[in-house]
């Protein structure tokens, strides 16, 4: 049954990338199916609980057999086009050369040594183990979410405290929920796959940015980032979210720069999950929303703006209606008003440089990225290749900063979120420096000639 469920999400994501468009590559499909298919699976799942239906493993299968035939209906009334399409496809063997093809080898090596060690540990981290692969556990046992006996003040009394996991968002809770409900001893295979499939997806979306040799060679520097790859395999949201809110972003700099519509709702269908994943996911949509708002005036056009704008929020505004109607929620951390503390600042912004030049967390990411900022610095203002993942790039990370400025942690110290939460919050950023370091003018320069000469006869 847990492989006939894994299927089904499988093709659920798979689907709704058909239903985006059918012109995305077979490795987009492929690499872009889990991520979404879960998304909408545990999506699904909250909302058959909210009307009363227990989540049992015949309610959660059939919802989800209903919720594939209904993605699948924009591509049977399309099928003629489509038709005609598949005829065209072919593999250019001219972009493939010696170089692409050991780095790729080295990445399926590394990637199945790193899933084989996920999925023979057993979660065994803190977070998980208080909260996410916990709460997915007693969610399988008592089929509800809204009703779950571990969210009682009588169980727990620190339960509406600041900082309690009853206000996360579920996305990871209910997809473990949803192994176990289908007879896993572990939910393990949620992070081991998650991991794979953003590999194959990271690597297709950036070779029609970089080319073939350009995202073999980040892919394999992202899976080289010592503490990403080693969170990959434990069960918290970090490198989940990192997976989903990167190549978001990078599916929205694509339509910035080809103007293509899928790639826009692509990137608004990622974000969202991102969202639906970790709050925290809503800097990226911002930093995407502020270019997206300067383009829109700029063509004078916003009902795309505006339709957009309400899809990529609605994972966010259905679990806040979810949680005020049953009861879920935590004390506000939150300072809303406009303050000025330059000790509070100086701490987060020295936290952070720490992170920023630690190459045992992340490798040589932040110098490789500043190395290409400086080197391509006219390139990107004279052809703005690249430029507007940088400028996304750098407003996703004020707006964290500004998030961080604004939190009161009477629950933890400043100390603490930097050098744990934080840390790992910056996962999300390893995919998007390496795709800036390979996707530049000077980059994809010096690729095209190593293609041309190593390039397979």
């Amino acid at each position: 049954m847990l492989f006939t469920g894994i299927i089904l999400t499988i093709l659920i994501g798979f689907s709704l990338v058909n239903a985006i468009s059918f012109k995305f590559s077979w490795l987009e499909k492929i690499g872009l199916s889990f991520p979404l298919g879960i998304a909408c699976q545990t999506l699904l799942m909250l909302l058959i609980d909210w009307i009363g239906i227990a989540l049992t493993s015949t309610s959660v299968l059939s919802s989800g057999l209903v919720l594939l035939i209904l993605m699948n209906i924009p591509t049977w009334l399309r099928r003629k086009k489509i038709k005609t399409e598949l005829k065209n496809i072919s593999f250019e063997w001219s972009s493939v050369n010696l170089v692409c093809l050991l780095l790729l080898a080295l990445v399926a090596w590394y990637e199945y040594m790193n899933f084989s060690k996920c999925m023979y540990f057993p979660t065994f981290d803190r977070d998980s183990l208080t909260s996410f692969d916990t709460f997915g556990f007693i969610i399988a046992g008592e089929h509800t979410l809204k009703n779950l006996s571990f969210f009682t003040s009588d169980y727990i009394p620190t339960i509406h405290n600041a900082g309690s996991p009853i206000s996360y968002t579920p996305m990871v809770q209910l997809s473990y929920a949803y192994v176990y409900l289908l007879g896993a001893e572990t939910s393990k295979i949620i992070p081991a796959l998650s991991y794979l499939f953003f590999l194959i997806a990271f690597y297709a979306v950036l070779s029609r940015m970089a080319g073939n040799t350009g995202a073999a060679i980040a892919t394999f520097f992202v899976l080289l980032t010592p503490e990403m790859t080693s969170f990959s395999s434990m069960s918290i949201t970090n490198v989940i979210q990192a997976g989903i809110a990167s190549t978001g972003i990078l599916y929205f700099s694509l339509w910035l720069r080809k103007r293509e519509n899928k790639d826009l709702y692509m990137g608004v269908a990622l974000l969202a999950a991102n969202l639906w994943c970790r709050t925290e996911g809503i800097v990226f949509v911002a930093a995407a929303g502020v270019l997206f708002l300067i383009d829109s005036i700029r063509r004078k056009e916003y009902k795309q703006l505006g339709i957009c704008t309400i899809v990529v929020l609605s994972p966010m505004i259905i679990w806040n209606i979810f949680m005020k109607s049953n009861g879920f929620y935590s004390e506000n951390a939150v300072i809303s008003h406009p303050f000025w503390d330059p000790e509070k600042l100086s701490t987060i912004w020295n936290g952070l440089w720490a992170l920023f030049t630690n190459p045992l967390y992340y490798g040589w990411s932040f110098a490789a990225f500043a190395l290409a900022v400086i080197f391509n610095s006219w390139g990107t203002i004279k052809n703005r290749i690249g430029l507007n993942l940088l400028i996304m790039i750098v407003l996703s990370m004020l707006f964290y900063i500004l998030v961080l400025y604004h939190v009161d942690y009477i629950w933890d110290s400043i100390g603490n979120v930097l050098a744990y939460s934080a840390k790992r919050f910056m996962f999300c950023f390893i995919p998007l420096l390496w795709a800036y370091t390979v996707s530049n003018s000077s980059a994809i320069w010096l690729t095209g000639k190593l293609e041309g000469f190593l390039k397979l006869k």
